[in-house]
């Protein structure tokens, strides 16, 4: 029992760095502007439960979801790069606009599956995490240790879900003018982050062309 313990908090604490929930924050109010609390709070609910679907559907089955469509994790990296970095540049663009009655109601009334992409795949359970949860099933086969796992994706989880719960109060604190400056900043450090993902994957892809 103490084991498992251990194996656990080891786990969970080495996710929580991977997926660091805590940087959706910015995304989420960016994504989430002009909605009402209720749509905030439904997004934010929807993404801690699409982290925790994710995670340990990886654990579970990841590597051969990967194996049956033939994609490689360098190419899946790529693509949650390019998603990333176009997210990244419209946060960069972001201009202050003041929204009309119509266009508050329908950021209301619209389409909420943001909190499963780009929400919870790949800003918080990316390639990185996704790739984690497949190494950590292969390194122990018994039944204790994938219990582990599957458990610290439901930290993660429920994790993910308070830090955008609270994100209110953090709008309220900062203010239209440093989430403004936030969001801009986040935004390069998303692109940024892109390119470094494509770059990794291009670098193991073509060894001999990218140095």
């Amino acid at each position: 029992m103490f084991a498992w313990l251990i194996d656990y908090l080891h786990f969970s604490l080495a996710m929580l760095a991977v997926c660091a929930p805590q940087s959706a924050i910015p995304v989420f109010i960016n994504l989430t502007e002009g909605m009402g609390t209720r749509e905030k709070e439904h997004v934010a609910r929807q993404t801690g439960f699409s982290v925790g679907c994710c995670l340990i559907l990886s654990a579970l089955i990841g590597n051969l979801i990967l194996k049956t469509f033939g994609i490689s994790l360098n190419s899946f990296r790529i693509a949650g790069g390019i998603l990333l970095m176009s997210i990244g540049f419209g946060m960069l663009k972001a201009s202050d606009k003041r929204h009309t009655k119509e266009e508050q109601d329908e950021a209301e009334q619209r389409d909420q599956a943001i909190g499963v992409m780009p929400l919870a795949i790949p800003v918080i359970s990316g390639p990185g995490s996704i790739s984690a949860m497949i190494i950590a099933t292969q390194l122990d086969k018994s039944f204790s240790h994938l219990i582990a796992v599957i458990c610290s994706a439901c930290t993660v989880a429920a994790f993910s879900w308070f830090v955008l719960h609270i994100s209110n109060k953090l709008e309220k604190l900062l203010g239209q003018t440093g989430l403004n400056i936030i969001g801009r900043l986040c935004g390069m450090l998303l692109a940024a982050l892109a390119v470094e993902f494509i770059y990794t994957s291009l670098k193991e892809m073509f060894p001999a062309w990218i140095a």
